[in-house]
């Protein structure tokens, strides 16, 4: 009997805990999410400077930035599971990031071919046309539709 009781307890004990870092992991996926957006702007900022005629244009800066983004964008796509919708810090995902998750994934799939599009860039006159088609059709849909504007 004794060995079914420290059983029963490891087993609660392991369960209790298995719930409590599922609970730390969806809170710490708001920071995490914020964290890669951060550096998805960042990126995007580098690169929209390039774009604009702020800075010369360097194919390694625009490859090394856009393959950044891609690369958060992947990353992204596993910050954002179900009970994540607030945590620590106030987040500005929409709920429709959870309702239509098929529709968001898909979103953050054309993100990431976008921000290959951009990476792949080796001519100044074919930087605009891959950056506005990204900005345009990936990053301004999903902001409409699954991210709430800054307070």
């Amino acid at each position: 009997m004794e060995f079914r009781t420290k059983i029963g307890t490891c087993i609660i004990g392991s369960l209790t805990a298995l719930g409590l870092s599922v609970s730390i992991a969806q809170a710490d996926a708001v920071t995490d999410r914020q964290a890669a957006m951060k550096q998805v702007g960042d990126a995007m900022k580098a690169i929209a400077a390039i774009a604009k005629g702020e800075a010369a244009f360097d194919a390694a800066v625009v490859k090394t930035n856009a393959e950044n983004m891609a690369k958060q964008f992947a990353v992204a796509k596993d910050l954002f599971p179900d009970g994540s919708e607030t945590g620590e810090k106030p987040s500005r995902a929409k709920p429709e990031v959870w309702s239509d998750k098929d529709g968001f994934m898909k979103l953050l799939d054309d993100s990431i071919v976008g921000a290959k599009a951009v990476a792949a860039v080796t001519e100044e006159a074919a930087l605009r046309p891959a950056l506005g088609a990204l900005g345009n059709n990936s990053c301004k849909a999903c902001h409409e539709k699954f991210r709430k504007p800054k307070e």
